[in-house]
């Protein structure tokens, strides 16, 4: 499971990565094809941005959720096998 989330540029329309904990409401970033600075908003009309977006918030949402599955798996008590 990689943590890059592809982005489509609205002036070039060629794709490109950034990581998933870096997108957020307000992050800014340069397409490294054409240098456009593309700001990261949810009430944006672009619908590559909104798609960036959701993307990188389903992302967080399921590695969280796979930390706590983990540490509570962890944590859980060992149970003897009785045959």
């Amino acid at each position: 499971m990689t943590d890059r989330i592809k982005i489509l540029c609205s002036k070039c329309r060629k794709p490109f990565g950034e990581r998933a904990q870096r997108l957020r409401n307000g992050y800014q970033v340069q397409c490294p094809n054409c240098m456009k600075l593309l700001t990261f908003d949810s009430s944006s009309e672009d619908p590559n941005i909104r798609r960036a977006l959701k993307a990188a918030r389903d992302f967080r949402i399921a590695a969280e959720e796979a930390i706590v599955l983990a540490r509570m798996e962890a944590q859980a008590p060992k149970r003897d096998s009785v045959l």
